[in-house]
């Protein structure tokens, strides 16, 4: 009889808590971003008979985008991704969960399939560049290749990792005609946010300077030159993909005087999506408005853009800097505009190299420096 009641216990305990959490699904309001997945969720479908027997452009019917709907829009989601990640890491005792690992609090993605073909066509865009827009100004060129934090910690703690030599000597066998900047000697593993795939912009000014110095320039930026502006309880990009209870990091930018001097613009990508005019939007250096959104790490410039002017009347030398570059170019470009009067700031993940010449002219004798980590080299498709 107790066996009977305890069964009857626990079935009405589990319906009860499935219908609780179907009640608070229903009656909680839809949530438009998901700031630790780092992506819009799906809303409710729009009901209609031809959304229900014909297929949308993905292939997917009506009871599809509902099924995704009701997961995406699932109460309490971000505990369960939590309670998952948990169980598997602590309680299976998984390495890797999704291909994230964590050693001592610091995030790790794992990168491990080595692509050469897209390695080789990397390198071919940037001699296409080059050819194209470079050839006959007299310009100075120089690339470097940001290792990803992984390059740090895979190897040596028994985690699969792609081959990084492989990866280097590719790219430098291509780019034999330019010079090569190594950076790799220079960082390790606490230069990279533990939470995020970026490096930390206070840790970096070795880097500013072997670079500037690389390209004919003093290089002698100190830390001591800039005030740090801090933003507490940052949460990198690898923090939601772990979907653990971690410590969060601090994000530090650096300013001064002549940053905030220096005239800022990025090209008004949606005028010229419409009407092909180049206009260009004036910011400053840094938006602190994005400190606490979906990536607090776009405050360095802005976050994801084609291109970005950065004119210093600080200084009058005449000189530009050309910089193409991802993410990681957004926190390094500050530190080198003391040696520049302009610096021209492009990513081609945003903006086909053929139609480069249609928003911007660089000046004779510039220097260019072509600069992506190491896990978008190795990315088929990534620019053209």
């Amino acid at each position: 009889m107790k066996t009977k009641i305890k069964n009857i216990i626990i079935s009405f305990s589990f319906l009860g808590a499935l219908l609780f959490l179907m009640v608070a699904s229903i009656i909680a309001p839809d949530i438009d971003i998901s700031n630790s997945e780092r992506r819009t969720l799906l809303q409710l479908p729009e009901l209609s008979w031809d959304a229900v027997v014909n297929k949308d452009i993905d292939g997917d019917r009506y009871f599809d985008n509902l099924e995704e709907y009701l997961l995406d829009q699932f109460v309490w989601r971000d505990g369960f991704r939590t309670i998952n990640s948990a169980t598997r890491r602590y309680a299976f005792m998984q390495k890797d969960v999704n291909d994230i690992f964590v050693l001592k609090g610091n995030i790790f993605s794992m990168y491990y399939q080595f692509n050469e073909k897209a390695v080789e066509q990397f390198a071919g865009v940037y001699n296409k560049v080059i050819s194209r827009y470079f050839s006959k100004n007299g310009a100075n060129i120089y690339y470097t290749i940001v290792p990803d934090k992984s390059y740090y910690a895979s190897e040596a703690n028994g985690y699969l990792s792609i081959n990084y030599d492989k990866l280097y000597s590719t790219m430098q066998n291509k780019l034999s005609d330019h010079t090569y900047i190594e950076i790799r000697d220079l960082l390790d593993i606490n230069d990279y946010y533990k939470t995020d795939l970026h490096w930390d912009q206070t840790k970096i000014i070795d880097v500013a300077n072997k670079i500037l110095a690389s390209m004919g320039n003093e290089g002698n930026v100190s830390l001591e030159d800039f005030e740090q502006k801090k933003f507490e309880g940052f949460e990198g990009s690898y923090y939601g993909q772990a979907a653990l209870p971690l410590k969060k990091d601090t994000l530090i930018y650096l300013t001064n005087e002549m940053l905030e001097n220096c005239k800022v613009s990025y090209l008004d990508e949606g005028e010229f999506g419409k009407t092909g005019k180049v206009s260009f939007i004036d910011v400053p250096m840094y938006a602190e408005e994005k400190l606490g959104g979906v990536d607090s790490y776009d405050v360095f410039l802005w976050g994801a853009r084609s291109l970005i002017q950065i004119e210093n009347p600080n200084c009058d030398n005449g000189k530009e800097l050309v910089i193409f570059r991802d993410s990681f170019g957004s926190s390094l470009a500050p530190l080198l505009a003391s040696e520049y009067s302009k610096i021209t700031i492009l990513d081609l993940r945003y903006v086909k190299s053929d139609f480069i010449g249609f928003i911007t002219t660089f000046s004779d004798n510039c220097d260019v420096l072509f600069m992506y980590n190491s896990a978008l080299v190795n990315t088929p498709a990534v620019i053209f």
